[in-house]
């Protein structure tokens, strides 16, 4: 029953694809290890190719290794290949100020995403089944979510992050928890259990093991029920979310680190499209809307109302909006009202993963041989860098500007004073401060790469080059 409500889910959403190969998230739980097997034996019918990807994430110790060790032998009997990564993820959450679970997921997805890239693969498939879909749309029902969030998991949604871009899809989102369970009882599936997913210490727990189920004696089919309503909602936030597109593509402006809003027409255009030009001016300039409400956007529509020509409001993570001069200005507190930030050096983990100080972005490495590099590698995303790894390999870190700074610009013969790189480039004084540099040698003198600007001549990729350090410049968030 279950492999048949996957492939007619397969088949309704267009997930997968003759040709595709498919990179299978398996934690270890029911969950993941049904998916795995039911994707394994259509893998023929459906003409795909799979290999799976697993995190130990070292939160439970000698558990979480044996959680690894599971998921390797399995996929070892079935004949899958397996690419099994282990990170300290509660250091990871320390050094961010994530919790422990948005840590995981932002980890999870950074290293699957390098695993995907590593193996070409044209989607990641995840594990996630009616009833969590119900759960997220309880949960973020409850933290006051607007359309995109009770829209809930989508079934499909294209997804890039650094050097892998592709599809996200969730073959089992119309199974049921219950279908499953059965379907491992009866294929006997070796499975793991993750005890603090039976813990009340975090919110979904209590939504899954207290709220629903006193939610469901009103109704028994409201997880069916929520779920059609989800899509209805999916439907509508995507053509909210263009019409909002194309506002800003007629009332906006950037102006540096700073996106301008037009407030006479945001002002006059409906309360919808309001909420959700906000939203997305919020994403533009964050990089994420996470953790971003219905109040945060309902104080930005009091700011915009109220008959002073200027105010500032701020919001998460040091985000700020700036009333003034007939405009609604969106930026950081940086750039807003601009601080000096303190000097900083920090090792550049790699591969891996680096927070940014004093940012809530992070820098992601990784080294491939020169020959699996890809052919359009001078992409003209800012965020992305590519460099001969044998060139910087030497005291890799990432740190803020000092006095006397210079660097080679790329296609430049000579060498340039940080200083006037920044003057030419428009960079505010005041903002010069946060821009991350990548640094190498002994004393972190050498710049070879100023963070989502310019390259240094000296690292760059030539015929000599047999290894290549790949970097990427990204947003703290899923």
């Amino acid at each position: 029953m279950l492999v048949q409500t996957m492939l007619s889910t397969v088949r309704k959403y267009d997930m997968l694809r003759p040709g595709d190969r498919a990179l299978v998230a398996v934690s270890g739980g029911p969950d993941s290890m049904a998916l795995l097997h039911a994707l394994f034996r259509s893998r023929d019918e459906l003409s795909i190719e799979i290999c799976a990807f697993h995190l130990d994430h070292m939160f439970r110790g000698a558990e979480s290794a044996e959680d690894a060790e599971a998921v390797r032998s399995y996929c070892s009997e079935l004949g899958i290949p397996v690419v099994v990564e282990r990170y300290d993820v509660p250091a990871f959450a320390e050094e961010s100020g994530l919790s422990p679970q948005d840590a995981a997921r932002v980890i999870r997805y950074e290293l699957a995403c390098l695993a995907a890239a590593s193996r070409q693969c044209t989607c990641m498939a995840f594990a996630h089944h009616r009833d969590d879909n119900f759960e997220t749309i309880v949960m973020r029902f409850l933290r006051g979510a607007g359309l995109r969030g009770l829209a809930g998991i989508r079934p499909v949604r294209t997804y890039s992050r650094g050097s892998w871009k592709g599809r996200l899809v969730r073959p089992l989102i119309e199974c049921t928890r219950q279908d499953i369970e059965l379907y491992c009882t009866e294929e006997h599936i070796p499975t793991r259990t993750d005890r603090s997913n039976l813990s009340d210490k975090y919110a979904r727990n209590k939504v899954r093991l207290d709220l629903i189920p006193h939610l469901l004696t009103y109704n028994p089919n409201l997880a069916q029920t929520a779920t059609s309503a989800s899509r209805f909602m999916a439907d509508e936030d995507d053509f909210l979310e263009e019409q909002a597109g194309e506002f800003l593509v007629r009332h906006s402006g950037q102006r540096g680190d700073i996106l301008e809003v037009d407030i006479e027409a945001l002002a006059n255009a409906h309360p919808a499209l309001f909420r959700r030009t906000v939203l997305l001016a919020i994403e533009r300039v964050r990089g994420t809307r996470k953790d971003m409400y219905s109040m945060h956007v309902e104080d930005v529509m009091e700011l915009v109302r109220t008959r002073g020509r200027s105010g500032m409001l701020s919001l998460p993570d040091g985000l700020q909006v700036r009333k003034r001069y007939g405009v609604l200005e969106f930026g950081w507190s940086g750039a807003l009202q601009p601080a000096r930030i303190a000097p900083y050096m920090k090792p550049l983990r790699v591969p891996g993963l680096t927070v940014i100080p004093h940012s809530s972005k992070m820098i992601i490495a990784d080294v491939v041989p020169v020959e699996q590099l890809d052919r359009e590698f001078k992409s003209t995303d800012p965020s992305v860098a590519h460099m001969d790894y044998d060139v910087v390999s030497g005291g890799l870190a990432v740190r803020n500007r000092r006095d006397g700074d210079r660097f080679k610009p790329l296609g430049m013969a000579g060498t340039k004073k940080l200083k006037e790189f920044f003057i030419d480039s428009k960079i505010r004084a005041e903002l010069r401060d946060q821009i991350p540099l990548v640094v190498y040698g002994d004393d972190g003198t050498r710049i070879a790469w100023i963070g989502e600007l310019r390259l240094s001549d000296d690292v760059k990729i030539t015929e000599k080059t047999r290894r290549v350090l790949r970097l990427h410049v990204e947003p703290i968030e899923e």
